[in-house]
């Protein structure tokens, strides 16, 4: 029972916090992006950004896909699947923090 708790618990709080999250990037998705150099610097550094995460992610996923075959094996499948589902999320939080930022 003390485990259902804490998986509802930790459930919970999570969506809680990815609320939250939104609503502070909606506040500062509205300000002002300021003059027209401004925004031309900033359009030219989200593009470096992108280009970035995508050859990252393009490495982590070879990485990742490795790992998973590997604890699978000589672990469990449960693991890897726990595995993969842990890089998805940190992959998308990473990826919506580098976009925010950006």
């Amino acid at each position: 029972m003390g485990e259902v708790i804490a998986a509802l618990f930790g459930t919970v709080l999570g969506i809680a916090v990815l609320v939250y999250a939104f609503m502070v990037y909606r506040e500062i998705s509205s300000l002002p992006e300021g003059s027209d150099k401004m925004k031309e610097i900033a359009s030219a550094i989200h593009e470096g950004a992108m280009v970035f995460l995508q050859r990252e992610y393009r490495i982590i996923g070879i990485f990742v896909a490795v790992v998973f075959v590997l604890l699978g094996l000589f672990i469990s499948w449960t693991t890897a699947v726990a595995y993969i589902a842990g890089a998805f999320c940190s992959m998308t939080a990473g990826f919506f923090g580098m976009k925010s930022a950006t």
